[in-house]
């Protein structure tokens, strides 16, 4: 469908995007909610809630280079390697053209146009399709399934405003808003 391949390629270049993560329901996943920003570098900053034994605990992120730094309210940040945190979250693959939003958007399948709506003050088409699990797992680690979804495109710039995927048999869904296209956000070593 043409406003998927034109959302997937205003989305591949991409040098910066603010996120914001919702999960609606009692979802499989790990990350519950969050806010990002991210750098195509794989550079990021921001908060994530993520379920540990069962609560949900809140926790301020900072990826930049090979490291990440977490801070979960218990005494200040630690220092990881990338590589370990990319289990639970690895914001380098959002922007990424073969990995994020741009392949999630070029192998959706079977899209069908549901309506024109506003969203944050945007004309949108609505666009349903399936999210295969390949790719939508890259941007919200944990997902198993191929997931019945839709996705929001801008009809002014073509860019992905709003993905949303329902988890199969009931088990919630997730949202994820995307803001601040290519803003200059400057990240560094939390102090």
């Amino acid at each position: 469908m043409r406003t998927l391949g034109q959302a997937a390629q205003a989305m591949g270049g991409l040098k910066s995007v603010g996120f914001s993560l919702e999960s609606d329901g009692r979802t499989p996943v790990v990350v519950k909610s969050g806010d990002m920003k991210l750098l195509r570098s794989g550079d990021a900053e921001g908060t994530l809630t993520v379920e540990q034994q069962g609560q949900n605990v809140e926790m301020k992120v900072v990826a930049l280079g090979d490291s990440i730094f977490l801070d979960a309210g218990t005494g200040g940040w630690r220092k990881l390697p990338k590589a370990l945190a990319a289990s639970v979250y690895d914001p380098s693959a959002v922007l990424d053209p073969q990995r994020g939003i741009a392949m999630l958007l070029s192998s959706a399948k079977s899209p069908v146009p549901q309506a024109v709506e506003k969203v944050d003050g945007r004309e949108t088409y609505r666009v349903g399709a399936k999210l295969p699990k390949e790719q939508i797992a890259g941007l919200i680690p944990g997902i198993n399934d191929d997931m019945d979804g839709q996705v929001w495109v801008s009809r002014a710039d073509h860019r992905l405003v709003r993905v949303r995927g329902r988890f199969p048999e009931g088990r919630g869904a997730v949202v994820i808003s995307f803001t601040e296209f290519d803003a200059p956000y400057k990240i560094s070593a939390p102090k």
